[in-house]
């Protein structure tokens, strides 16, 4: 297993000196377009860059295989180090290739949107998609570094800001430090280095996910099926997921805080009005939870908050589930149900 990465929050100028310290020939990378023009002038017409027109698409093994096949033609060795530099789909490929390349290489990770600085990058999974899924290829793998600078937040949409905030207002219920700095209106900057450290001290006490990293999944259970199932972006699903199980369990408290998370990042309650959204098939919605990874054996898990830094977990099969659903009133315009 590879060492915990450090990460740096670094301004601008110090992260292109950071970059020009490294500019030697064992300089590789797998780069989102996007981000290109903010890149040093050296990167953009390096030969040694495999650039992404469109990570999320080309997250697969045809493109696996191709940009292994590009990094050997460039002389890639053992000793050589792979940065990746894009959102969370950049970095699941690039460390990927850095997992299994040459049975195993250095790589640094610049994220470069929100949702990635906050979560996407920080944890050690890599993965790339099959038809049958997502992720149903991949490792665990650190890489060396975790670079993060707010100066690539120039370059998120407005969509991909609020898919980010999402999980930031999850940290909001699972860090009591993160909670504090996003009711005092703290700059952006803070709190992402604050849910960055925070995910990472998770994740060196459970790399794998067998104990606490489970409480990460927060929302995720719900949030997962809807991101699936009405194609919104992921941090939009968990906010969702975090509302719905919130009502499902009848978690008075959860919701309240929730709204009080959401009002102080400025995220308007309407992001995650379920009314807004098409209905969905009851047996879509139980298929889609049901072949969730994070489903133990017979039974569904949910993740849920006892406070603000403490959460626990409730399991329930199928037909279980399928009853409180039916039963619960909130939730009964997500099925079509009068």
């Amino acid at each position: 297993m590879n060492m915990t990465p450090k990460i740096h929050y670094l301004k601008s100028l110090e992260l292109l000196k950071h970059l020009d310290e490294h500019k030697e020939s064992s300089f590789f990378a797998v780069i989102d377009n996007k981000v290109k023009n903010h890149l040093p002038q050296w990167i953009q017409f390096s030969p040694r860059i495999y650039w992404l027109s469109n990570p999320e698409l080309q997250k697969n093994l045809e493109t696996y295989q191709d940009i292994v096949d590009f990094f050997l033609d460039q002389g890639i060795e053992r000793t050589s180090v792979i940065y990746a530099i894009g959102g969370g789909a950049t970095s699941d490929l690039a460390g990927f290739v850095a997992s299994t390349l040459l049975r195993g290489i250095k790589w640094r990770v610049i994220p470069t949107t929100l949702l990635s600085m906050v979560d996407a990058a920080i944890g050690g999974k890599v993965a790339v998609n099959l038809p049958k899924g997502k992720n149903l290829i991949g490792s665990f793998y650190h890489p060396e570094e975790i670079l993060l600078c707010g100066d690539f937040l120039k370059t998120n949409s407005p969509a991909d800001i609020l898919s980010g905030e999402g999980e930031i207002i999850k940290y909001g219920f699972l860090s009591q430090e993160v909670n504090e700095l996003i009711m005092a209106k703290k700059p952006l900057e803070e709190i992402i280095e604050a849910c960055a450290h925070f995910k990472m001290e998770i994740v060196k006490k459970d790399f794998k996910e067998t104990g606490e990293r489970i409480n990460l999944n927060l929302g995720h259970t719900f949030g997962h099926a809807f991101e699936h199932l009405w194609k919104i972006p992921h941090g939009q699903a968990v906010l969702l997921g975090l509302k719905s199980v919130f009502q499902l369990f009848d978690l008075k408290s959860s919701l309240s805080e929730l709204a009080q998370l959401m009002k102080a990042r400025g995220v308007d309650e309407s992001f995650i009005e379920l009314g807004k959204f098409t209905s969905i098939k009851m047996d879509d919605f139980l298929k889609t939870i049901y072949s969730d990874k994070k489903k133990q054996q017979a039974k569904l898990r949910f993740i849920l908050v006892k406070r603000v830094g403490s959460c626990y977990v409730e399991e329930l099969s199928s037909s279980e589930l399928k009853k409180m659903l039916e039963a619960n009133e909130d939730l009964h315009h997500l099925f079509g149900v009068n």
